[in-house]
C-alpha cells in the first residue's frame, strides 16, 4: 500500500470514529505497534501529518471486570484477596477511605462510606 494510500485511508476511518486498534485490524494490521510503524513511515515520506484517531470510551473502562485470586494468608483458615490499584481509584477510594462490606447472592459489593 503507498503511503499516500495508507494515510487516506486511516484519516477515512478515524473520521468514522474508530479507535486505533479498531482501524489496525481494518487494515490487516497485526498490532497497533506496526500500523504505527507504517504511519511514521508513510509521515516521513509525504511529509503529511499522521490523522488523530477516536479515543475509547471512558463508560467501557468503568464496566471493565478485574479478576484476582482468593490467596490464602497467615495461618489456619484465614484468607484474602488483593484489589487493584486502577479501579480503586475509578471509585474514587483513596488511602484511608473505609469500606463496607455486604455479600449476597454469591457477589461481594464494596461501598465508601
Amino acid at each position: 500500500m503507498e503511503p499516500t494510500e495508507l494515510l487516506e485511508k486511516v484519516k477515512s476511518l478515524a473520521k468514522q470514529g474508530l479507535t486505533q486498534k479498531q482501524i489496525a485490524k481494518e487494515l490487516g494490521f497485526k498490532t497497533t505497534f506496526t500500523l504505527s510503524g507504517h504511519l511514521v513511515k508513510a509521515s516521513q515520506a509525504t511529509g503529511r501529518p499522521i490523522p488523530a484517531f477516536g479515543v475509547a470510551r471512558k463508560n467501557n473502562m468503568a464496566k471493565r471486570v478485574e479478576t484476582v485470586e482468593v490467596k490464602r494468608r497467615g495461618k489456619g483458615d484465614a484468607f484474602a484477596i488483593n484489589i487493584p490499584q486502577e479501579p480503586l481509584v475509578r471509585a474514587g477510594i483513596e488511602i484511608g477511605s473505609r469500606l463496607s462490606v455486604k455479600a449476597s447472592k454469591g457477589r461481594i459489593v464494596l461501598t465508601v462510606g
